[in-house]
Formats: C-alpha cells, structure tokens, sequence
C-alpha cells in the first residue's frame, strides 16, 4: 500500500483531498450568512456589481452606508471584496456559493501544500500530512465563515507562489511568483511572510535566483504600498475595537505565553474551538502568565533538541529544510502574539499559515527518526488514517456551529466564556427578535465588558424600543465618542429625534448626521420633518427630495415625500 501511495499522482492526489475536503466541509456550506457578513456582502451596495471593483481598492471592506463610496475599515483587503463581488454579480445573495467558493480555495491550498511538501519529504509522507492540514479542526473556521475568505485567499495564492518558486527554476518564472505574492497581499496583509519565506528558500537552496527575485519584487511591493496607502495608510490605525488593543506593548507581552499555549494545545486536541478569543492577561500571573511560559518553552526547547539531532543524525540539507520550516513555523507565531495589536487576542485562523510549517517540521522529524526505529508500516498508516478520521468527523461537527448566528453564539459562549462580543451578538439576536429586554441586558453586560460603539449601538437600539429615550440618547452619544463619524450610531439618533430632544439639540444631530453620513436617507428625511414642523418648508422640501432620492423603497420616506411636498401634514406612525 505504501508503494502505491508514493507512486500518486497529483491528479490521483486531486480528487482525494477533493472527496475527504468535501465530506469533512459539506454540512457547512447550507450554512447562512453571519456575523460581518451582512455589512461586507448582504447590505454592501458597491459588492453588488462588480463594475465598482475600482472601490474596493479605494477602501477596506466594510460598508457604512455611504452609496457607491470607497468601502470602511482599517484593514486593506480588496482582492477579497472583489471577489465577494464577483460571486454576487453571478449569484447574488446566496450563502451557497461563497461557502463553495472558499472550499474550492482551501483544497486547492491543501493539495498545492502535498506538492510542495513532496519536494522534501517522500509522496506517502506528505499526502497524509497534506490531508491533517485540509482536515484539521483548527483551519476549520477557514471554510465555515466567510469573512475568513481573506485568509483562504492569502494563503492559497501564497502557497501557490512558493510552489512556483520550487516547480520553475528559471528567473522568468519569478515573475509569475511575484504575481501570486502581490494577490496574496491583496487579499491579507500578513503575507509579507510568504514574501519572507520565498527569500529564505531562495537564499538556502537556490541562490542562482535570489538576487533576480529581490529586484522583482520591487514593483510589487511598491505597488501594493501605494494602493494601501492611498486606501488605509500603509499601517492602517489601531481601531482599539478589542481589549488586547488598547493594551501597551508590555501588557500585551503578558499576554503572549498564555496566546502561544492555546495553539499548541488546540493543534494537539482541537476540541473546546471558538470563533474568537478576547481574554487579556496584563500583569504577571502565575496561572496566566508563568505556566503557560514554561510550557511553551519546555515545547519550544523539544523541537529546537530535535533540531541539533537531526543536525547529527541527517545530512546537511535535510537540517535546512527543518529550519526553514521551523522558521516558517515561527514567522507566523510572532504575527499572532500581538507585538503588533490586533483586533482579537486569539483567532483560529491566525494560525493557518504556521501549521503548515509546523508539519513540515514533523514531516522532516518523521523521516529523521523512524530510519532507525523498527515500525510496523501497516500499523503506521491505520493509525494516520484513523487520525485523519477523528480530524474529520471533528471538522465536520464544527460545521453545525456555524449554522446560525444564534447557535455560534451560543456555542461561543459555551467554549469560550463571556466576552464583550459574544454578548452584543446575543443582544443583537434578540433585538431583531422583538425581545427588547433580554437585548437591554445583554447590551449592558456587553458595554461593562468592554465599551466599545457597535455595544453602545446596540444598547442605543434597545433603550429605544423600550422607551428610555434620554438613556438611548446618552448610549448614542457614548458611542460617537468612541468612534467618531460611525454611520450606524448617526442613523439610529437620527430615529430618536422622532420621539426625543429640543428642537435645537435635534437640529445639531441632524446636521451633523447628513453631514457625516450624505448617502444615508432617513438622517435626511428627519431634518425634513424638523424643518417641516418648525417653519422651513423649503429647506424640508430640499431634505426630503434629497432622501427620496436615495431611497425609494422605504414607505415612511415615500409618505413624508408625499406630505411635504403637497404641503399636507406630517402623518409619522410614532413621534415625539
């Protein structure tokens, strides 16, 4: 059996990872629409036509409500917004192909990985470890949720570029790897680590190609400097959208051992998963800070120990192609242990791109090792099959997690503990179902956590259907403060100057909301009916002509539209 599967074919390879990605993913692509999926896709007016696709490289991925404008955000992603919009050209507002789509990525990456790793280890080796990679519960997030588009992207075009770089040995070819390089960091930024990789492979073992590979990439990098810095700034802002970043570097560093302790564990036993982690350590700690050290160390100290036996034991190139996937391994991990801040303390999917090196690592361990241990073969491969299996069917029953948006919380909650987002999303859920009170608490719970606008938004929201106008007035407020020019906060003040405030106040709201957010139509059509009420009828016939513009569908726009400019009076279903 082992022959056979050394002698496989990559067409024969092809449609294994397709079959075991298929049945490990399959439940997940009748899954909906979730989480950010509603701003970046469901209600992303330029997503929906890709004749915009000039915008998306204006701007990051969120939209606010501002019509056909450079999208909001202080991430750069415009290869996945574009192809966000591609999808819903063709198919429009349909989950289905997206959760394909991003499938389709994750086994390509998986198979062109087999292919890369078989220029290391042996075809057998590198199938089963290959397979581990598309099946592993930790990338599983990956293919469920598709605002991890971005990361399914900037790995499969990165990955497919260092295979290129394996694959074609002419300086030619390097320019189609710079290619693959430029849409990977078009699609996340984070892969400047497979620019890092590809020199570190050439330096190594192809140094005839290194120099040419510098000077072409040049452009690229210039290229997509230009095009950040015109969207975003080439650094982007700290959103202090999360705990971990509104630490200091040295309290975030508090935070680190107990950050690397959760990769390795959940790479070892993928059970307890969530779709985030916003817990801080920022101080010493014995359980949270000294333990979880020791043991990343004592691991760290295990595989660097392997390294000076395998630089014994093997040849010379077989310990560099350990380091350089140790060092592919590491570039990955210093991404995630928030030297850097970054919007969550913890993300599965932070660690797509070190898992593969760290396999390649074992793959190099493996073939190092079992030269001099007498192994059954037979029993060998039952055993990795029957591991791929228990991988799967664990993938396969984290799918259902993602079903609803109801159950991932849920489930969040369950695995995860309590957290400042996990309970804005409850309260979310049970504002749009009605049950304002059980939104109120949970808003509360939320802001207490961590303030932030969207919480405050959220509690905004529920004051206001529960009739606490001066309490959602303040929650509003507290939210602007937090992030200044939030579309959302302006839109929903705008609907309480129906029901509170002094005609001054409200006038200000107002202003500044149709000054802040122009494309949005009900901040306009509010100051129609102040404008209406308090004797400017010109300027609410100009207010109100401007919201019927922008939307013409909504029925109390269409109704204020009909009674200002007939000069009839104002008939709202609820006011002040």
């Amino acid at each position: 059996m082992l022959e056979k599967l050394n002698k496989i074919t990559t067409w024969q390879a092809s449609i294994v990872f397709t079959i075991l990605g298929v049945a490990c993913y399959f439940d997940g692509l009748r899954n909906q629409f979730l989480g950010d999926d509603s701003s970046q896709i469901v209600t992303n007016v330029p997503v929906h036509s890709i004749t915009n696709i000039r915008l998306f490289f204006e701007g990051s991925t969120f939209y606010v409500g501002k019509g056909l404008a450079p999208l909001s955000g202080v991430y750069y992603r415009p290869l996945m917004t574009t192809v966000f919009s591609i999808i819903y050209t063709i198919f429009g507002a349909h989950p289905f192909y997206y959760h394909l789509f991003q499938l389709l990525l994750c086994i390509g990456s998986a198979l062109i990985l087999f292919l890369v790793f078989k220029n290391f280890l042996k075809p057998v080796l590198a199938l089963f470890l290959a397979i581990i990679f598309l099946v592993h519960p930790l990338n599983s997030q990956v293919v469920f949720a598709i605002p991890s588009m971005e990361d399914a992207l900037f790995y499969f075009f990165g990955i497919l570029g260092i295979w290129l770089l394996i694959r074609l040995n002419t300086v030619k070819s390097l320019w189609l790897v710079a290619i693959c390089l430029l849409l990977s960091l078009l699609s996340k930024e984070t892969a400047l680590v497979f620019v890092a990789i590809a020199l570190l492979y050439l330096f190594w073992f192809n140094k005839e190609r290194f120099s040419a590979f510098v000077r072409i990439m040049i452009l690229p990098l210039i290229v997509y400097a230009l095009l950040k810095i015109n969207a975003v700034g080439l650094l982007g802002a700290n959103p202090k959208d999360a705990p971990i970043n509104v630490l200091s570097l040295p309290k975030r560093l508090f935070t680190a051992p107990s950050i690397l302790l959760v990769y390795i564990t959940k790479f070892i036993f993928p059970w307890k998963l969530a779709s985030w982690y916003y817990w801080t350590y920022p101080s010493f700690s014995v359980v949270h800070f000294l333990v979880p050290l020791l043991i990343d160390l004592t691991v760290v100290g295990l595989f660097v120990y392997l390294g000076f036996v395998i630089h014994k034991k093997a040849t010379e190139t077989v310990y560099f192609i350990y380091l350089f996937f140790a060092i592919w391994t590491v570039l990955g991990l210093v991404m995630t242990l928030q030297i850097i801040p970054l919007d969550m303390t913890v993300c599965e999917t932070w660690f797509y791109f070190s898992m593969a090196g760290l396999l390649g690592m074992i793959g190099i361990i493996i073939t190092t090792f079992f030269k001099s241990i007498h192994i059954n073969r037979q029993l060998l491969v039952s055993l990795l099959i029957l591991l791929i299996v228990v991988l799967g069917v664990r993938t396969a029953i984290r799918g259902t997690n993602y079903s609803s948006e109801h159950t991932i919380v849920v489930h969040n909650i369950a695995t995860n503990g309590q957290d400042f987002e996990t309970e804005n999303e409850l309260a979310i859920y049970y504002y749009d179902k009605g049950d304002y009170r059980d939104s109120e608490a949970f808003a509360i719970k939320s802001v207490d956590y961590f303030p932030y606008a969207t919480n405050y938004n959220s509690l905004g929201l529920a004051y206001m259907s529960l009739g606490k106008y001066s309490q959602a007035y303040t929650a509003f407020n507290e939210g602007l403060k937090l992030l200044p020019g939030y579309c959302t906060i302006y839109n929903n003040l705008a609907i309480l100057t129906g029901y509170y405030g002094s005609p001054t106040i409200d006038d200000q709201i107002l202003i500044s909301a149709t000054s802040q957010c122009p494309q949005y139509p009900t901040p306009w059509a509010y100051l129609a009916v102040l404008d209406y009420e308090y004797g400017n009828p010109q300027g609410a016939k100009v207010a109100i002509t401007h919201a019927y513009r922008l939307d013409r569908s909504n029925s109390l726009i269409v109704s204020i539209y009909d009674s200002i400019t007939n000069n009839q009076p104002i008939n709202l279903s609820s006011g002040k």
